[in-house]
């Protein structure tokens, strides 16, 4: 039983996939989802699997269903990570679900105390810090607590109002 009842609520839907330019295409066109915003190869300051560190090479693309952000991740690499994990065990689908974290270090001691500890976790170049949590035990996904600089906060908001305004049938994809 987790000591923090007021966690804070999930934001992210997250799905590995093969290939990202047919995902993006799936969502906006079978769920008017979009517009996706995307980022490729995204540079790490740090990242970690296991506690060995890796050089991962991934892209993503993200857009938002109302106040869920939708995110389609790509590994371009064989490098070791919860990603590759995924697609190799089980195929494109959803792999984990992110909520903000105001207190990274705090969170993970919290999630410690329970036995749930990270898998993967780094810093991107923007500052953002991440630990993806091995919560996948009982059948569900992993979860990723994120604590994003206030820049990536700005982004996402900028991302979420695109959304409010973006009609199906408009370009599903900016950036990349």
């Amino acid at each position: 039983m987790m000591t923090n009842p007021k966690l804070p609520e999930l934001m992210q839907f997250s799905f590995v996939v093969e290939d990202l330019e047919s995902a993006i295409q799936h969502w906006a066109q079978n769920f008017h989802v979009g517009p996706f915003f995307v980022s490729e190869h995204i540079p790490y300051k740090s990242c970690l699997y296991l506690g060995q560190p890796i050089d991962l090479d991934m892209s993503v693309a993200i857009a938002y269903n109302g106040s869920i952000q939708i995110e389609l991740v790509k590994q371009h690499n064989d490098s070791p990570s919860i990603f590759r994990e995924f697609m190799l065990n089980r195929g494109d689908g959803l792999q984990h679900v992110a909520m903000i974290s105001e207190d990274l270090s705090a969170d993970l001691a919290r999630y410690a105390a329970n036995g749930v500890t990270p898998v993967q976790e780094g810093e991107a170049e923007n500052g953002t810090r991440f630990a993806y949590l091995n919560t996948d035990r009982i059948p569900g996904t992993m979860l990723e607590l994120v604590s994003p600089t206030e820049e990536v906060l700005r982004a996402f908001n900028f991302m979420r109002n695109a959304a409010d305004s973006w009609m199906a049938g408009d370009s599903a994809k900016y950036g990349g």
